[in-house]
């Protein structure tokens, strides 16, 4: 009599940490579990040149996701006094971003250099005592930016949401050396009309990470839209979904298994090797096809009579005058 064994299969549709771990166990060692350390870093080496092949070999459209973040308020809680640069707080709990932020007091501003205690700061202008209990505000001219952030895309915009553009106009891109003369000149508190992206001191657990620095100092809570550009991360036990693993599942663990026969066979013409160079280029074709407009917007054809509404049209013509082209106007 027959035995027909079921082998479970719990990754789902996804090339996820499991999954690639099990297949490219497999293809290295005949097995599928139980790996010793030794083989568990030459199965993660095989993941990790598998996946810098994929995200090597075209600009995907899933590493330019559009992403909301959050301004923070100014925090007024409490009351303060000051000596020798030393501020306590007392009646509130300095915010745990406290470091790096900048102190409004007797309409005067100054930078925080360390938060100490829960209701201590020290600035960076040691001459500052204030010995009478005084109302403040402590701005966050920062925002940290996820792990995977690497820069802005696109126009490098950020939006208001949601917001009119007449009352709201984009966030635009300073070269962070103007955001700080900026800050400098005039450390106000509004809202934000430029920013910059600044590198975190470097960390050698995990790298450098950005932030982005606001002018002026956010004086409420916006919400702005970041067209992001993400960084390729090595997938992990916590996190065990690559980027693109949803679209690209099948191309990914073709390229972990080609990395193999690359790594360790020294194949170049292996099968696995073959079958991902074909997938590749049918992938980034559906990639560039999904992800490219179909329209550039409306052909306004000769346009007079449809400027007399156009709002946009006019303040544009306001901002920059009249455009021609051969002499016609556009």
């Amino acid at each position: 009599m027959a035995i027909t064994v079921l082998v479970p299969d719990d990754f789902g549709m996804t090339a996820c940490y499991d999954a690639l771990l099990e297949r490219v166990g497999h293809e290295l060692f005949g097995i599928r579990s139980s790996f010793t350390p030794d083989q568990t870093i030459d199965i993660l080496q095989c993941i990790r040149d598998g996946l810098r092949y994929v995200y090597a070999a075209h600009e995907w459209s899933f590493f330019r996701p559009v992403q909301d973040i959050t301004t923070t308020a100014p925090y007024t809680t409490g009351t303060i006094t000051v000596a020798s640069g030393v501020v306590t707080l007392a009646g509130g709990t300095w915010p745990t971003w406290a470091d790096g932020g900048i102190l409004k007091v007797n309409s005067n501003y100054y930078h925080v250099a360390s938060r100490d205690t829960d209701t201590q700061v020290t600035l960076d202008y040691l001459s500052l005592t204030i010995a009478v209990a005084t109302n403040y505000e402590l701005g966050r001219p920062e925002i940290p930016m996820p792990d995977e952030f690497e820069a802005v895309s696109g126009d490098r915009k950020l939006t208001y949401y949601p917001g009119l553009n007449e009352c709201y106009p984009p966030v635009c891109e300073k070269h962070d050396q103007a955001l700080r003369i900026m800050q400098q000149n005039n450390p106000d508190y509004d809202r934000p009309r430029y920013y910059s992206i600044r590198t975190v001191s470097f960390d050698p657990s995990v790298g450098s990470r950005r932030r982005l620095a606001f002018y002026p100092t956010p004086d409420a809570s916006y919400v702005l839209r970041v067209p992001m550009i993400l960084r390729p991360l090595m997938i992990t036990p916590a996190n065990p979904c690559p980027i693109g693993s949803e679209q690209l599942s099948q191309l990914i663990i073709e390229a972990c298994l080609a990395s193999v026969e690359m790594d360790f066979y020294e194949k170049t013409d292996g099968r696995h090797t073959q079958v991902f160079q074909g997938m590749l280029a049918k992938a980034i074709a559906t990639d560039q096809e999904r992800s490219s407009p179909t329209s550039l917007g409306p052909d306004m054809g000769d346009g007079r009579r449809s400027r007399m509404f156009d709002s946009d049209y006019w303040a544009r013509s306001a901002r920059i005058g009249d455009l021609t082209l051969d002499g016609d106007e556009l």
